[in-house]
């Protein structure tokens, strides 16, 4: 029973990701002025690399407690790890048009 619990907690990690992902692009979509490159990038980054520890240390727990895997927990890093590139293409797509213009 502990290993379930063990999961929710680490799936919050995922979820405050997606939503502060989310957060950033819809900000850089209404006020481009509000996030730089560096901001969207950084976030972007820390988000991937800790999502993939967190997924790692998953398979950890599920191999030590003989459980099965968590197919939630990795669609929910590759939702992290396509809302980082998107945000990475619609900042640059965005940035580029504002010089171009």
């Amino acid at each position: 029973m502990e290993g379930l619990e063990i999961y929710d907690f680490l799936r919050l990690v995922f979820i405050t990701f997606i939503i502060s992902l989310i957060v950033i692009l819809l900000i850089q979509k209404k006020r481009s002025n509000l996030v730089n490159g560096f901001t969207v990038s950084i976030t972007s980054i820390i988000s991937i690399i800790v999502s993939g520890i967190n997924l790692i240390i998953i398979g950890y727990i599920a191999d030590e407690l003989n459980l099965g895997g968590d197919v939630i927990s990795s669609y929910l890093f590759l939702i992290i790890l396509g809302l980082s590139i998107f945000n990475l293409f619609i900042y640059f797509k965005n940035k580029n048009s504002i010089i171009s213009d």
